[in-house]
């Protein structure tokens, strides 16, 4: 419970966060399950609590009682964790917040309710065509609603709860302004999201202490020692892992230069993860002996977060694993390519394709800004092509490319895989201008439309489309044009819908893990009695949740 009605403090504040995140994380799939388009990717819900739930760990290492320290703290890791475009906005409107609180040990009601509207605006400025009808709707509203309402009599569980009747009403108009929500049936995913943790936060203040785990609080996994015990030789080294806290009595932090750690750990280790922001440093390497990183590294300042763990225990489960053993020294390259791919077969068609590093993620798990800077770490070149190919994707790619300041990072808008697929297949660096390059791939972007094939989780109508829950369904470039119970059929319904299949000359049909040869055959042959011209190529590419998903050019 909040001890005093009128002031916040750190510690008050990362309470209220965390009620706030066990709040979402008890009801996030009903979140997801707010989609627009009944296709089983809905992930607003995940994604927004894997990036509060991500500030919140940070918060609780702390015990901090100065809510401009916490706040700091908190909106960098969020802004890390950060995921899909709900999650972006969510982490820089928290961004905003904590600069609002800077500077202050505990602040006054009207105090919170400025950096709240001051998040609003962090939030919207991350947005480069802001859309009412969405989260920056619900957040502004209710913000100016809500500080509208102060008087030198509120408290804070009186403002909170303006906020969140306000947050409300604003979510139920949101069908009215933005008419793809009115046409499906649903109001705002995101708004509905953030409306679930102020309601945690205000929960909080009364002394309502939600039970339960928030996206990150996974209890420990038993520890497997059997690749490990009295005879064996540690061949892999430690898995090392840390937050330094710079520290003025031992550097100037602003002038510091990651590069002295950096230079130092490539000499006594590999798998080389180093980021620094503002004065705080994340650090991951495997080395032989974490004591000396550990030594030399506190020679700058102090560790907020350590984790050390044996890679030969990891081995047989963890990606760390497999980090050691393919560990190789990269050549420095002028240009090289960050994509982001789901399904087995995708990764190998990109890597092939000259991808120096492909993200995994996609329709049900998006890339977070760590990811792309950890993939941008494992690449020794002066310039990064990044291809987020999904639209949900894009927004984190951007913020990563803001982040990372040891290349020039170039995201190039892929909202789709098959944006991807044409766009670095096309891709030419003859002219050796960044300028004359990214246009050609918005040129080659524009060329090329995407089918998508999945099925429905809920009955609906759209676009005059009568859905039932377990059809399969086609969007083209978003819109949903034909739906049936059986795929092939929904697919040949499809083509007949696009006016001008006839005059397409490439088919690039990406096959997700479900798809069988024979299946694929027939629509390739329909294809063909509809366009005799047309070229058709297919590709295994062992996705989930999408059957085919198929470039049109």
């Amino acid at each position: 419970m909040i001890m005093d009605d009128y002031l916040v403090n750190g510690l008050d504040f990362i309470t209220m966060l965390d009620n706030g995140a066990k709040n979402l994380a008890s009801d996030f799939e009903r979140i997801n399950a707010l989609n627009v388009f009944p296709v089983p990717d809905g992930d607003t819900g995940t994604n927004m609590s894997l990036t509060i739930s991500g500030g919140v760990k940070e918060g609780k290492n702390l015990n901090e009682i100065n809510i401009g320290k916490i706040s700091k703290a908190v909106s960098r890791a969020m802004v890390l964790s950060a995921r899909g475009n709900s999650g972006v906005i969510l982490s820089q409107f928290f961004k905003g917040l904590s600069i609002g609180l800077d500077g202050y040990e505990s602040v006054s009601v009207k105090q919170f309710a400025e950096a709240m509207i001051q998040g609003t605006k962090r939030a919207y400025s991350v947005v480069s065509n802001p859309t009412e009808g969405t989260i920056l709707t619900i957040m502004r509203e209710a913000g100016e609603e809500a500080y509208s309402k102060l008087d030198s009599s509120t408290t804070m569980e009186e403002y909170l709860v303006h906020y969140l009747k306000s947050a409300n009403s604003s979510l139920e108009r949101t069908p009215e302004l933005l008419p793809v929500l009115k046409k499906a049936g649903v109001i705002d995913s995101g708004g509905a999201g953030f409306i679930l943790i102020i309601e945690g936060m205000l929960r909080a203040i009364t002394g309502d202490v939600i039970e339960g785990p928030t996206a990150y609080d996974n209890a420990p996994k038993a520890v497997n020692t059997s690749g490990f015990n009295a005879d064996s030789e540690l061949t892999y080294g430690y898995c090392t892992e840390f937050i330094l806290q710079l520290q003025n009595s031992k550097v100037n932090v602003e002038s510091f230069d990651l590069n002295i750690i950096t230079d130092f750990l490539k000499s006594i280790g590999n798998s080389i993860v180093s980021f620094k922001d503002e004065d705080l440093i994340k650090v991951h390497v495997h080395t032989f002996d974490p004591g000396i990183v550990l030594t030399e590294c506190r020679k700058y300042g102090e560790f907020v977060t350590l984790k050390i763990e044996n890679m030969n225990v990891q081995h047989s489960e963890s990606s760390d694993y497999q980090e050691a053993t393919e560990a190789t020294a990269k050549e420095h390259k002028k240009y090289a390519l960050v994509a982001v791919a789901n399904g087995s077969g995708l990764v190998k068609t990109f890597k092939e394709m000259g991808v120096d590093e492909v993200v995994t993620g996609g329709q049900t798990m998006n890339t977070s800004t760590q990811d792309f800077i950890s993939a941008f770490e494992k690449i020794d070149a002066d310039n990064i092509l990044v291809f987020p190919n999904n639209s949900n994707i894009l927004m984190a790619a951007n913020v990563a490319a803001d982040t990372y300041d040891k290349a020039n990072i170039y995201v190039v808008p892929t909202k789709t895989i098959s944006e991807g697929y044409s766009a670095i297949s096309m891709l030419n660096f003859d002219s050796d201008d960044i300028n004359t390059i990214l246009a050609e791939e918005a040129e080659a972007i524009s060329n090329v439309s995407t089918l998508e094939v999945t099925y429905s989780i809920r009955d609906t109508v759209i676009n005059d489309i009568d859905i039932k829950k377990g059809d399969f369904i086609c969007l083209y470039n978003n819109e949903l044009i034909s739906c049936d119970k059986n795929r092939l059929e929904a697919v040949k319904k499809a083509f007949n819908a696009i006016s001008d299949f006839k005059d397409k000359q490439v088919l690039t049909v990406l096959c997700g893990q479900d798809v069988a040869i024979e299946e694929f055959n027939e629509l390739h042959q329909y294809a063909e009695t509809l366009n005799s011209y047309i070229e058709v190529y297919p590709i295994q590419g062992d996705q989930d949740i999408y059957s085919y998903i198929i470039g049109i050019e």
